[in-house]
């Protein structure tokens, strides 16, 4: 690498296409900045170079070009706002960097605490003071002074890359792929009949669940006289601590060490703990979860954000955070004659030839406080159409 911090010329790019293309490859968050101009009037540009620079005292900055006529209005501002644009504000982004004459027509916003437009809907704004304006080539280079800052609503923020817009989905929480998606529905359907007569037979919500990955997703869902099944179809559910006991009670050590990396160090279970429930689970044959101190709502709520694959970090530690919650309602519960139990579902699981669980099947919405006589001949109706069902998963394997 040549050292020009002597004074020395630097090379010129052969072709800046390759400049902007090779630069392309790095995602950047989109930002508006705002500010009142001098006559009065809001003023807003596009920045796509926005950076934090400091936190001692706390700076950041962006880079408009020297020829923006947009900066010198904004320049004419006593203070700047940095909002930060929602995945779902695409379509302002695109007004402020079109060249509309009064951008800010139809546009709701309320004044920041310097006074600069704060957009509805942003992620989070900062409002900041001049701190200096230096040229940097083609472009300047603004520093700005943070007064004051807010999240505002904590959702996945706007992204530009390669030439498109875009949002951010995490990696550790990630949604399927559609192949695997439809190789589950493929197995799924054998079980429809099975499941119908479950439905008819417990007048009940009856679901199969395929196993895809780190996660298992709802690709059948029949219901009884009640309607809502429907509503859970296409439902994802990671393979976290405590969900997925079922599919791990089988599988070998690895499978079940990786499935425990995935629990929270907040969770009420220790990885002792979780490998009893298994055992308990691979004796019996089945599982079944107790109705518990937590909301179904907010479970349902949690599983619809996974499943739309449209969440932040910060969303995917609290859908995580819900769902180990659920814990106590998995332990093993020992059936005594004479008592009663709120159940809440039981699954039973469905093996290929090689002994691999393939499927989930769940049975829910059962009458409350069943004997355990009741809750054991359910169990049995369950086992039986997961057994059926096994038999016929042959032909789709070999087709798959």
């Amino acid at each position: 690498m040549s050292d020009i911090s002597n004074g020395e010329q630097r090379p010129a790019m052969s072709d800046p296409l390759v400049f902007r293309n090779v630069l392309g490859h790095f995602p950047t968050g989109v930002v508006l900045i705002t500010g009142i101009a001098d006559d009065g009037e809001p003023v807003g540009m596009i920045v796509g170079s926005f950076t934090s620079v400091s936190l001692d005292p706390p700076l950041v900055a962006f880079l408009p070009t020297v020829a923006s006529q947009t900066f010198k209005r904004l320049r004419t501002a006593q203070s700047f706002c940095v909002n930060v644009l929602a995945a779902d504000q695409e379509d302002i982004c695109r007004t402020f960097a079109g060249r509309a004459a009064n951008k800010f027509d139809g546009v709701s916003w309320h004044p920041s605490p310097l006074g600069a437009p704060v957009l509805d809907g942003v992620v989070a704004f900062i409002d900041c003071t001049f701190e200096s304006v230096s040229d940097a080539g083609d472009h300047h280079i603004v520093l700005g002074a943070v007064q004051e800052l807010q999240v505002c609503s904590p959702v996945a923020p706007l992204l530009f890359f390669q030439g498109g817009y875009g949002r951010f989905a995490p990696l550790s929480l990630s949604a399927p792929f559609e192949a695997d998606l439809i190789t589950g529905v493929r197995l799924a359907e054998r079980g429809r009949s099975e499941m119908d007569r479950l439905a008819e037979l417990f007048d009940a919500e009856c679901t199969a669940m395929a196993v895809i990955s780190d996660q298992m997703a709802v690709n059948v869902a029949v219901t009884g006289s009640a309607p809502g099944a429907q509503d859970r179809l296409g439902e994802r559910i990671p393979l976290m601590p405590p969900m997925g006991e079922l599919c791990l009670a089988w599988e070998d050590d690895d499978a079940v060490d990786r499935w425990l990396s995935r629990a929270l160090p907040s969770d009420e279970c220790t990885p002792g703990e979780y490998r009893e429930r298994l055992e308990a689970v691979r004796s019996r044959g089945w599982s079944m979860t107790m109705r518990g101190g937590y909301r179904d709502e907010q479970i349902f709520e949690a599983l619809r954000d996974y499943s739309s694959g449209v969440y932040t970090p910060a969303q995917e530690r609290n859908i995580r955070e819900i769902i180990s919650r659920t814990s106590s309602s998995y332990a093993p519960v020992i059936l005594e004659e004479g008592r009663r139990y709120d159940v809440d579902s039981l699954l039973a699981p469905v093996f290929d030839e090689a002994g691999k669980v393939r499927l989930v099947l769940r049975i829910a919405g059962l009458p409350r406080q069943a004997d355990a006589a009741a809750v054991l001949a359910w169990a049995e109706e369950l086992l039986q159409a997961a057994r059926k069902v096994g038999a016929s998963l042959d032909p789709v394997r070999a087709s798959a």
